[in-house]
């Protein structure tokens, strides 16, 4: 997440000659950073991770979806984040209700400091007018992290040769705890918007045996269909779309903003992620990364591979970040929905996850091209 992004670079400059060797210093870095602040994994192709974004979102296809993600971190410096994510999501229209299942797991550094987060999500549709439909969702979470210490090597082990008194700080290789997220998302044919309030146990995670809790997360995300076109005769599918996503996270904040382009079955998109009016960590400029976006989509499946291109000060020494994306679709009964509609978010059907089908609409579509 932001945070990751933010905090590490600074401890990361600093310690980033010792990587590769079976030391302590990624470790350092995240039990002086991230246990005092809280870190959450982090995906570019928000949308692709849909459960991940809102749990107001589990559901929001027509009928099951399943959805597997991975992401590679700064691939240029060793063994610093890797993060994989399954989830599958169903609509029951005769409840008006969406249930989604989830499981995370993010690993960073030499000793394996492992974080991993299963989750239970519930959505219900309420159709507001013939415009406006409102989701409210819950979901319940169980979380872990794990550190090897067998791998943990301290500078006054190096130096007197003999056991470190550091041990004697660390209590728990493995920290669990519960948590529960809200969310709530409003949507139209055109326009949807959407907030999801993570964290809100506030549970407590340190290997040091200190009360330690992670801080509340506020996702706010949303966007324009600015324009749609569907052809069903001809197999004509393009679309072209703004969306954005905003996290506050104790004093950090972060913005996604980009535009999506589809053209079946090819879609591309780019975004900026940063917030330049606003600082962070000692004062520095906002800046995190250019994304750039490839999709694929072959009927019910949909294949994503995004690059993160590096411009904060951590610059080509991260080598970016690689992400890849893979939706399935399938038991789509798109007449079953309350009103014939599905949440309009924000262009492709399989990219982000949500769409609105051109004929169950009166409105005639302008075209762009």
């Amino acid at each position: 997440m932001f945070i990751r992004n933010v905090i590490y670079i600074n401890n990361l400059q600093k310690s980033f000659r010792f990587f590769g060797r079976q030391t302590i210093s990624i470790i350092i870095c995240l039990l002086s950073s991230f246990i005092s602040m809280a870190q959450d994994v982090h995906f570019s192709q928000f949308y692709a991770a849909p459960l991940y974004l809102s749990p107001s979102l589990a559901g929001s296809t027509d009928g099951a979806r399943l959805a597997l993600n991975y992401r590679n971190q700064w691939p240029g410096i060793s063994k610093a984040f890797t993060t994989s994510a399954v989830s599958f999501d169903n609509f029951f229209p005769r409840f008006k209700s969406g249930l989604g299942v989830q499981v995370i797991q993010d690993k960073a550094g030499s000793a394996n400091l492992t974080f991993t987060h299963m989750a239970l999500q519930y959505s219900y549709n309420i159709r507001i007018n013939s415009e406006w439909q409102f989701v409210p969702g819950i979901q319940f979470a169980y979380g872990s992290r794990a550190l090897d210490f067998s791998k943990l090597i301290f500078g006054d082990e190096q130096i007197g040769g003999g056991a470190s008194g550091s041990w004697d700080r660390l209590n728990n290789e493995k920290t669990e705890f519960v948590d529960f997220a809200a969310s709530a998302l409003v949507y139209s044919q055109y326009f949807w918007g959407g907030l999801t309030l993570d964290h809100l146990a506030q549970p407590n995670h340190s290997f040091l045996g200190e009360e330690i809790k992670l801080n509340r997360k506020y996702t706010l995300f949303g966007g324009v269909n600015i324009w749609t076109e569907k052809r069903r005769r001809i197999g004509l599918d393009r679309a072209f779309a703004m969306s954005f996503r905003y996290q506050d996270q104790l004093s950090f904040h972060q913005l996604d903003a980009g535009f999506y382009w589809f053209n079946a079955p090819i879609e591309v998109g780019i975004w900026y992620r940063g917030l330049p009016v606003f600082s962070n960590v000692n004062s520095r400029i906002n800046h995190d990364a250019v994304v750039l976006l490839m999709s694929y989509k072959y009927g019910p499946i949909r294949f994503g591979y995004s690059y993160d291109i590096t411009i904060s000060n951590l610059g080509l020494q991260s080598a970016g970040a690689h992400e890849l994306s893979l939706i399935f679709e399938f038991n789509q009964k798109s007449q079953l929905r309350l009103g014939g509609r599905r949440p309009a978010i924000p262009c492709s059907d399989n990219s982000n996850p949500l769409d609105v089908d051109a004929y169950k609409y009166s409105k005639k579509k302008k075209r762009l091209f």
